[in-house]
Order: structure tokens, then sequence, then C-alpha cells
């Protein structure tokens, strides 16, 4: 048979070149299943691992540092040890109601340690305020421990930048107060984040 009359011979060039292209899909298919997420749960769970955390400052707290600080504060789930303790509900005045926001939701009542509040140094097991909730039963539940010093005192101390605790730098959260704080939701799960000033799920009666 002529060349003329085999259809094949003449088109090899043309075959080679399909079936390049063909490997070429395949492989760039292969990629592209790989490389994109196995379901939308996937990048869900991705966003929600970087927003628990990083949560306010992009630093994962130490468990074994938080471990601390429960076993310190684990014998005030009873109010009155804690007054016996030297807490007392309210600073010199002020801070004595159950604080709440109307948006994000509430702390609660803080319970102060007057003489650790007078001293601009901080102890990360230390921490100056107790933070209790009204449980269910109407009884107050401990949900929280915040460390806070005066602003004023701290930069008679010397210091110019914020204090820090667990990597966390405190804040002035309330300019009229003008103390530096920072919270810590070490019993009562708080879904905005172990370090948030309020809790969606706490409120004030």
């Amino acid at each position: 048979m002529s060349s003329h009359d085999n259809p094949f011979r003449g088109s090899g060039a043309w075959v080679w070149a399909a079936l390049a292209s063909v490997a070429v899909v395949m492989v760039m298919y292969g990629c592209s299943r790989q490389n994109s997420p196995a379901s939308p749960s996937g990048v869900a769970s991705a966003a929600d691992e970087h927003i628990h955390s990083s949560e306010s400052s992009g630093v994962v707290p130490d468990a074994a540092m938080l471990a601390d600080v429960r076993a310190a504060t684990a014998k005030y789930h009873d109010v009155s040890t804690a007054i016996a303790n030297g807490y007392q509900l309210g600073y010199k005045g002020v801070v004595t109601g159950c604080i709440a926001n109307p948006t994000l939701g509430a702390m609660g009542y803080h319970y102060f340690n007057w003489a650790r509040m007078d001293d601009p140094s901080i102890a990360q097991d230390e921490p100056e305020v107790l933070v209790y909730h009204t449980a269910d039963d109407g009884t107050l539940q401990l949900g929280a421990v915040e460390w806070v010093v005066p602003k004023t005192l701290w930069e008679q101390a010397g210091n110019s930048n914020p204090p820090v605790v667990f990597g966390h730098s405190l804040h002035v959260l309330n300019p009229v107060l003008n103390w530096y704080v920072a919270h810590a939701w070490v019993w009562t799960h708080n879904p905005s984040g172990m370090f948030a000033d309020w809790n969606p799920d706490v409120s004030c009666p």
C-alpha cells in the first residue's frame, strides 16, 4: 500500500502531539486535586485553627503555665475563700457591679486583691482580680482571672512598655480608669478566645 493509501502514516506527528497534550492535562488535573482542599470543611477548620490559636495577639499560650494559674486559683471557686484571702468586690469604690457590654457579652463581678493592685509588678500566677459570673442556679461561679496594674503606677516604676502575661500585652480597656488589664477565661469557656475581655456566654442579671 502506498503512502497515499495509508491514512495514519502521514499523521504520526499529529498523534504524538495529541497524546502529549492528554498527558499534560492529566498531570495538571492531578496537581489541581492535590493542592485543593478536600472539602469546604477543611477550609473552615484551617480558619478556625487560625482564629482560636492566634486570638488577639497571635501568641499561643503555654498550656503548662495556664495550668499553674488554674492550680493557684482553684481554691477560689468558693467566693468566701477568696474574700478570706484578701479579695473584695470592687476597688476603692469602682467596678462594684456586674460588668457587661451591650453587644460583646459580659465579664461579671470583679473581686480585687487591693495589695496586689497597689503593687506595680505583675506575676502570672498571682492575678490581681478574680472574675465571677452568675451560674444557672444564681450562685457566683469563678470564670476568669484578670491581671491589672494602674497605668500611672506602672510608669512611675520606670516602665515604658505595657506589662506582658503569657506573651500578651496588657491594654487599657477603660480610659477613665486608666488601668492596664488582661483577662484569661481559665474556668469558663469563652467562644471569643481565652484572652478576650468579654464573654458572649456570660450575662449580668
